[in-house]
């Protein structure tokens, strides 16, 4: 909705299509391979149709979509893949305050936490309602609420309603979230996130995960800004430990030429040492949140795998060249090694990626890209996933074609 503000579209409807397809070529993403195991190549897709309906102060919003791996379901079954992504209602009060209820993605700060993610095919989208009100000078407050449930069926006991799905290694019953976006005065914004998780223990009785942070950025120039997000984890989790974790993202970004962007970086995230006891964990959970674009696009860390694990210091360097009508270049080393030590004999220094990504646009509705990504592993990685006979060569491939064009109906 990012693309329709509400002072330009009174009783109207408009339709937004997305078609996305990725060839990926898979020797070694999210983890080490085995010697004597060959690439494997599939395609990945994505057919979104979204209707956006505006109707004095109503909104309405519903996407429908396929997402699938080519071939994964016989020509004569269309429809095992098929499901809403999106399908809400927003009600504005006013042009400051608005209630919004249903099915929604929601993104905030720089997507650590909770994020609508665009690089999984099936994307990333929550059950919740939302309010939302806007201050005078552009500030913005936001008040997040889920429930779940796996369905109506009253199978529990009488004494506690078991939810037994899993998000981030965290079975999480109820979900309360405070938001607060400033305004950019003088070139500096901050924001400032509480989110606390009702999770749900093995015998149905729940604790409290809590997640608070801070985001600053200021604009020294117009061609040098610093950024730094810092959360801090606490409460205990699903499997009763106390958490004490915290995550640290630093970026310095600077433009020596118009075509040129240099961002260094550096994030910390806690983890939990071999030898810690028990009912402790001091590892940095990202919840809802991305990680296709903080550690590497290989995705070894923290999508899907990593969580409750000893943690990450991740010092990258990230080159994007603009050629105009040529297209986009983005170069990015990352340095990795783990925040805490995991085996006894082993050190903390897992490896080193390279990222290499070209992208070009073809009018407004047409992107191509074209990815390499390569990871230089350390002898500490092959304990840490499990592997000890990793192939020399552990790299990624894709090539991506993205369609999205939108427009009015009425």
């Amino acid at each position: 909705m990012l693309f329709y503000p509400l002072h330009a579209q009174i009783d109207s409807l408009s339709m937004d299509l997305d078609f996305t397809s990725r060839l990926e070529a898979d020797n070694g993403y999210s983890t080490l391979i085995p010697e004597g195991k060959k690439m494997k190549a599939d395609v990945q897709s994505r057919a979104r149709i979204g209707l956006n309906l505006f109707m004095d102060k109503l909104e309405i919003r519903v996407a429908a979509q396929d997402a699938r791996t080519w071939g994964s379901t016989s020509s004569g079954n269309q429809s095992e893949s098929v499901s809403f992504y999106e399908a809400w209602a927003k009600y504005n009060f006013s042009e400051r305050f608005y209630v919004k209820a249903g099915r929604q993605a929601i993104s905030f700060d720089n997507g650590r936490i909770i994020w609508e993610s665009s690089w999984g095919m099936k994307g990333k989208t929550f059950d919740a309602l939302r309010f939302g009100y806007q201050f005078n000078n552009g500030s913005a407050l936001d008040l997040v609420g889920f429930y779940n449930s796996e369905s109506t069926r009253r199978t529990d006991s009488i004494d506690y309603e078991f939810y037994g799905i899993f998000d981030g290694e965290e079975r999480t019953k109820s979900v309360q979230l405070l938001h607060f976006e400033s305004s950019q005065d003088n070139n500096f914004t901050y924001s400032a996130i509480l989110m606390n998780n009702v999770v749900q223990k093995e015998n149905g009785s729940h604790n409290s995960l809590t997640t608070a942070g801070l985001g600053l950025k200021h604009q020294f120039s117009s061609v040098f800004n610093i950024s730094l997000n810092a959360y801090y984890q606490f409460g205990k989790n699903t499997a009763n430990q106390k958490k004490n974790a915290y995550d640290l993202d630093l970026r310095l970004k600077y433009s020596p030429i118009p075509m040129w962007d240099i961002t260094l970086g550096g994030e910390w995230l806690s983890g939990t040492s071999y030898d810690e006891s028990a009912d402790k964990n001091n590892s940095f959970s990202p919840l809802y949140g991305t990680s296709h674009s903080f550690n590497g696009y290989m995705d070894y860390f923290y999508s899907s795998n990593h969580l409750n694990g000893p943690g990450l210091i991740d010092l990258n360097l990230k080159n994007n060249f603009n050629f105009n009508r040529l297209g986009e270049l983005l170069l990015a080393v990352h340095y990795f090694s783990a925040e805490q030590k995991f085996h006894p004999e082993y050190g903390k220094y897992l490896g080193t990626e390279l990222d290499l990504v070209y992208g070009k646009k073809f009018g407004n509705n047409f992107l191509f890209n074209i990815g390499y990504s390569q990871i230089f592993y350390s002898d500490n990685l092959k304990v840490l996933k499990n592997v000890p006979n990793a192939k020399d060569l552990q790299n990624f491939i894709w090539v991506g074609l993205s369609f999205k064009p939108e427009f009015k109906l009425l």
